[in-house]
């Protein structure tokens, strides 16, 4: 393996990561690396685009799945002692990554001077993420075990809400599953490693996981078109997303907020800090060689 396999592998890890933790987003972590464009215009087109660039794809990919499996068999003790602190450590690195987002709302080619479709576009993408905030985290009524045909269905629009957080940077799927209920129930299922429990919930695994499919192969076409055609203003969408994100993210926490969280408070605060600057530095070389590889 090369050294830049084991680089784009490590990113992968971390996008994987961060795709898990509520409030978190991997999507922000593929676009400040730099690879955010390239993903979707692979999954676009697979046939011209994603079997010729199966170095990079490969081993992010592998390292997207080490990540979510990591994740998914620690997070439960992390959350239990660690949920707001963490949510707080997401939060300022997140607002680390602001600046770098804005410089990629520069619009190569594009017209001049920030214009109204570029503030639509981050407005509408900042009220989304505070619609979430009106998302309360509720018991899903959807049984894992005993599947009938409108959780079935259900399930496969689960499957394509996960595909749209991981599509559209900002957007946090595990948000998503916390929203509707199933984020306990689908940690506690992919986190145990119990072959058999797993064979028992295959069903509820299935329409998920082809909810997914169809979610990215379909989305991602929809955002590469926009990316083709209307790159600033998608930057923009992004920015207001991210944004509204760190708000959301902010708020919730602080309605779970106790006295005694807040010297743990403070110290993923400022690690978060030291982490987003790290990750600025780090992210910047990873994707100036990541555009040099990229194929035409």
């Amino acid at each position: 393996m090369t050294v830049k396999a084991v680089k784009d592998f490590l990113v992968g890890a971390l996008v994987g990561i961060m795709s898990m933790m509520p409030g978190a987003s991997g999507g922000i972590i593929a676009v400040i690396f730099g690879i955010y464009e390239r993903l979707i215009a692979d999954i676009a087109n697979i046939r011209g685009k994603l079997l010729k660039d199966l170095r990079f794809i490969v081993p992010l990919g592998l390292g997207v799945v080490v990540g979510l499996l990591v994740c998914a068999v620690g997070i439960d003790a992390l959350l239990q002692n660690w949920e707001i602190p963490l949510m707080f450590f997401f939060a300022a690195l997140i607002v680390f990554q602001i600046p770098d987002i804005y410089r990629l709302c520069d619009g190569r080619g594009e017209e001049d001077g920030i214009t109204r479709w570029n503030v639509a576009a981050c407005v509408i993408g900042f009220v989304v993420m505070i619609a979430f905030l009106f998302l309360g985290s509720t018991d899903s009524d959807i049984s894992l075990a005993e599947l009938d045909i409108v959780d079935i269905v259900l399930l496969f629009i689960v499957g394509v809400l996960i595909a749209l957080s991981k599509i559209v940077p900002g957007l946090s799927g595990a948000a998503i599953l916390l929203a509707i209920g199933l984020y306990t129930p689908l940690m506690d299922l992919v986190g145990s490693m119990d072959m058999s429990v797993l064979m028992e919930r295959i069903a509820a695994l299935v329409p998920i996981g082809l909810g997914l499919i169809a979610g990215v192969l379909g989305l991602s076409r929809i955002v590469d078109y926009f990316f083709r055609t209307r790159r600033r203003s998608a930057y923009w969408c992004i920015m207001g997303i991210t944004v509204g994100s760190v708000v959301t993210v902010v708020v919730q926490a602080l309605q779970g907020m106790e006295t005694d969280m807040v010297p743990a408070t403070a110290v993923c605060i400022v690690a978060g800090l030291v982490f987003g600057y790290v990750l600025s530095r780090v992210s910047s070389r990873y994707a100036e060689e990541t555009i040099e590889t990229e194929p035409a």
